[in-house]
């Protein structure tokens, strides 16, 4: 099996192999085409210089064999083929300049235009009858296709020589463009398989503690209630956390594939932090936090009001989580011009400066202690829910007297 950026090259040059094949046939047999016209308006223009000249001839003569020789000498064009052939078939006068057609060729009723192939080369041939009077004569002009052919054979032998110019310049060019085009399908790939590797271990972690939590507790035939009711705490504990990670794994699956429709509502900004704020209050009281917000207008604004709250909860709720003991969360809400900011600060510890490309990843918990809490999520999500709304949400500052993020949403 070819790797994939192979297979792409080699789609791509056999693609553009039969696009520049056919073009080249289509521009020879255009060539073919127009050079025969070209040489066809010649030699109908000679046939009737020719036809002009018998009939002028015929008026001072009755003689036809004398019109046609006197006719034959007037009408002077070099390299052609000129006859004047009676109802039998015998010339009456003619130059053939190398010509040699059988007589049958010559006796027509009706105009005919022929390609005749002779040992010396290709000719084509116009015999036309017409009426003189009481005489019938048939009007024989040819022209050789020499310099039509000389055309071909230029135009074919420039194709041999531009075509794998073109292919060898195309390949490369294809092999650019696959690579190109592969890194981000290598890399879609790889964050699939990064996803469902780290999918697979955080689903492992709730559900083994279930499992095990009730082998344990049936594992002898009585127990006290205090202890059946431990283990359904646990069960309970890790069945919530179990369901919280699966929404979070579904809501970011339907985000990759573009599934996931935003419902816009006229909304206040400012209510929605608002809530959010009472919301994460008892959480942050269980942790000793003060969670402290400014005075802030009202802000209307245009958007899911579902997903907006839970961007803002997800970064509330980091920003609790990581907040010592005795320490706050400050919520900074301002409006401008151009779009609304929402700054989430904590007096945490921060975060170590090589960690801090990887806090956006899926499943990442840069706190061992608080492994098992979370699902490490939260912020991946809270990023995709800004960046649906054409915003960003950046980790502006991190150092030892904390942590601020800033989502920032265009009006």
């Amino acid at each position: 099996m070819l790797p994939v950026r192979a297979r792409l090259t080699l789609a791509y040059t056999l693609a553009l192999l039969v696009v520049l094949s056919l073009f080249a046939a289509n521009v020879l047999w255009q060539q073919g085409r127009i050079g025969l016209r070209r040489v066809d308006r010649e030699l109908d223009a000679l046939t009737a210089t020719l036809a002009n000249v018998i009939r002028g001839e015929l008026a001072k003569q009755s003689d036809p064999a004398e019109a046609a020789e006197e006719a034959r000498n007037v009408v002077t064009a070099p390299g052609r083929a000129v006859g004047i052939v009676d109802a039998h078939g015998d010339a009456l006068a003619a130059r053939w300049n190398g010509l040699d057609l059988p007589v049958e060729a010559t006796i027509t009723t009706t105009r005919r235009v022929t390609t005749v192939d002779t040992p010396a080369g290709g000719w084509r041939v116009h015999a036309t009858p017409q009426a003189f009077g009481d005489n019938s004569l048939t009007l024989v002009v040819a022209s050789p296709l020499t310099d039509v052919r000389r055309e071909q054979r230029e135009a074919q032998e420039a194709m041999l020589i531009a075509i794998p110019i073109i292919l060898l310049l195309a390949t490369g060019g294809g092999v650019y463009l696959a690579w190109l085009s592969a890194r981000p399908i290598a890399e879609a790939l790889r964050v699939q398989r990064q996803f469902t590797a780290d999918a697979s271990h955080e689903l492992r972690t709730p559900v083994s503690v279930v499992r095990a939590t009730a082998e344990v507790t049936l594992s002898r035939a009585h127990r006290d209630e205090s202890e059946y009711r431990e283990a359904l705490a646990i069960v309970g504990g890790q069945a919530r956390r179990l369901g919280h990670l699966v929404e979070s794994m579904l809501v970011l699956a339907r985000a990759d594939a573009g599934a996931y429709p935003l419902r816009p509502v006229d909304l206040y900004l400012d209510e929605v932090v608002a809530e959010c704020r009472r919301a994460v209050d008892v959480l942050a009281a269980e942790r000793g936090v003060t969670i402290r917000a400014g005075e802030s207008p009202e802000i209307p604004f245009r958007g899911d009001e579902d997903l907006l709250r839970q961007l803002v909860l997800n970064v509330l709720q980091n920003a609790v989580q990581h907040a010592p003991a005795g320490g706050s969360v400050d919520i900074d809400l301002r409006r401008d011009s151009a779009a609304v900011t929402v700054r989430v600060s904590d007096t945490g510890p921060g975060i170590p400066e090589a960690d801090r490309l990887r806090i956006f990843d899926r499943f990442v918990q840069l706190d061992p202690s608080r492994r098992g809490q979370g699902t490490g999520l939260g912020l991946p999500i809270a990023r995709w829910i800004a960046e649906a709304h054409h915003g960003t949400l950046v980790l502006e500052r991190s150092g030892p007297d904390g942590t601020t993020f800033c989502v920032s949403l265009p009006t």
